[in-house]
């Protein structure tokens, strides 16, 4: 029962550090910067590691190595982690130039390119977050 407890802790913890990052994405995507928007993805895409560093550290109480990540990415079946790298850094070009092209157009820019940015982030957050705790199950197995 407390293991059960603890686990419902862990994904609280894990949801509000996911929703907290997702609303500053949202809340930076809105803002209008001009020329500026490849700096502004480097912040955001460095929030979202952030994110997902806090999260494993919810999980499994220490910081994620390179090789917690391999064995990780290795026992969930994520194997096209190359794929999902590419796919996010297009996802953050494309959110620049959408952002860059609505830039005439304030209130429409905002809103959309505020939405794009927190839902991808969102998305983001509790894909890692799948990933970390069928990691964390895996984990507990073996330990069993």
């Amino acid at each position: 029962m407390a293991e059960e407890t603890n686990l419902e802790k862990m994904r609280y913890d894990s949801l509000v550090k996911i929703t907290r990052t997702m609303g500053g994405a949202a809340l930076s995507g809105a803002v209008p910067t001009p020329t500026l928007e490849l700096a502004k993805q480097l912040g955001i895409s460095i929030a979202d590691a952030w994110m997902c560093f806090d999260i494993y550290k919810t999980y499994f109480g220490k910081d994620l190595s390179k090789q917690d990540l391999a064995r990780m990415l290795g026992t969930t079946g994520v194997i096209a982690l190359g794929g999902g790298i590419a796919g996010y850094v297009g996802i953050r070009l494309a959110q620049a130039l959408l952002s860059e092209i609505l830039e005439q157009i304030p209130i429409a820019n905002s809103l959309i390119t505020g939405i794009a940015f927190g839902s991808s982030t969102f998305i983001i957050g509790l894909a890692w977050l799948a990933i970390v705790e069928q990691s964390y199950f895996l984990e507990r197995a073996d330990d069993a």
